[in-house]
């Protein structure tokens, strides 16, 4: 019988809390000697110098020390919603991410999170430029799925290969929305606090919510206007939540409008010239903050869907929408002010938007969401947020509402 190897990654989470050897020790209780024995593989530590030294470091024991043979796959809830599961029974739905595996690249590149006990992977390969950006935590590989007779077919999760080790990843905090001052939060605190991720994932705001809600992410980001309250955000998480505690943390309020090419040839200034003949128009995903703005605007100047040139053309966030226009494939979209100064386009106000971060109510208390709440309310990161234009961050960080459970 084959004696499974041990898989020691004491030395590598020690340099990932920046803690010396001389400080883990001393709170460890051991002698630096030991420690570097330990470390080196050449000492096995007793089960209460492991609990002592996963304790200092904030991880598990099978974080630090583990069979190899345990270590090379996770099973992860499938949480992607634009993106099909990467099994061949469904490769007949093919979008961006499916043509991507398909020409080459074999595998899909996806992030983690630990999110109420159990493993969450969303797909990095979606058509959100963002993504690229973002270094993966796994890689899920397509895999045929033979169903016996009689067999429950679960379609709802996958096995995942880690490209970093586990007690790291359980320090990723999954931050999904379409704001991107949470791309910004997101490079902010990696910068100052590398042990652990805050990893922006693209989703409109409906759908971010719904997402928070399935257990899929750990925060939400949402600018969504309650038309009878005028009141932004609360009312939605009001419903997606009556049954649990929830905190609604102010992001900043933008403003948010049509972003159009620079000197605005086209003299686009309302809806009625996005309906124009010619006008090439490019719309936000359903249950967007901006798809529910134009369509707010098309009921109140009676303007049918219809008549705009591009009313079904959706591109996945505010960048995108940006990109678009300057690229020259449309004329106009909405977006953020800080999107389209971000292109070098021009930028015709609409509205004025309050964008929060959604957070349950028992993750406040979590170290490294105190870090998110304490960098949105700091001066440093205000200042940044504000310089990217259109954003006004003097309430940034402060608590809008404290939702109890219904």
């Amino acid at each position: 019988m084959a004696v499974a190897k041990t898989r020691n990654a004491l030395k590598r989470v020690r340099h990932e809390r920046r803690l010396g050897q001389r400080e883990l020790a001393s709170q460890a209780g051991i002698s630096r000697q030991t420690l570097s024995e330990i470390e080196a593989g050449r000492s096995c530590p007793s089960t209460a110098v492991a609990l002592r030294l996963s304790k200092a470091l904030r991880c598990s024991v099978e974080d630090l020390f583990s069979l190899e043979e345990d270590s090379g796959t996770l099973r992860a809830s499938w949480v992607s919603p634009r993106d099909p599961l990467p099994h061949s029974h469904q490769n007949s739905r093919r979008n961006t991410a499916d043509r991507q595996m398909h020409a080459g690249a074999g595998s899909w590149r996806v992030a983690l999170g630990l999110v109420g006990g159990r493993w969450v992977a969303h797909s990095l390969v979606a058509e959100h430029p963002a993504s690229l950006c973002i270094a993966a935590d796994g890689l899920v590989r397509p895999a045929k799925r033979i169903q016996r007779a009689g067999e429950r077919r679960d379609d709802s999760t996958v096995t995942v290969a880690p490209l970093r080790d586990r007690g790291a990843l359980r320090e990723n905090i999954l931050a999904i929305g379409c704001d991107p001052a949470l791309g910004l939060l997101s490079a902010w605190l990696g910068e100052r606090h590398p042990e652990s991720r805050v990893i922006w994932l693209h989703a409109p705001s409906m759908a971010a919510l719904g997402i928070l809600a399935q257990g899929g992410a750990h925060v939400a980001g949402a600018h969504l206007l309650d038309e009878e309250s005028r009141d932004f955000n609360v009312p939605f998480v009001r419903s997606f939540f009556p049954h649990r505690p929830m905190v609604v943390i102010n992001v900043a309020r933008w403003e948010e409008g049509f972003v159009v090419h620079s000197g605005n040839p086209l003299r686009i200034r309302t809806i009625q010239d996005v309906a124009r003949a010619k006008v090439r128009f490019i719309n936000r995903e359903a249950g967007s903050g901006a798809r529910r703005l134009f369509d707010r605007l098309l009921v109140e100047t009676r303007t049918a869907p219809t008549r705009v040139d591009g009313y079904q053309r959706v591109a996945a966030g505010h960048l995108a929408v940006a990109q678009a226009v300057a690229m020259g494939l449309v004329d106009v979209g909405i977006a953020t002010c800080a999107s389209s100064l971000a292109q070098g386009l021009d930028f015709i106000p609409l509205a004025e938007e309050r964008s929060d971060l959604v957070i349950p109510q028992e993750l406040i208390g979590d170290s490294r969401v105190a870090r998110m709440i304490d960098a949105l309310g700091s001066r440093a990161f205000r200042r940044e947020l504000a310089s990217l234009g259109g954003y006004q961050v003097s309430e940034s960080g402060h608590i809008v509402e404290e939702l109890r459970a219904q």
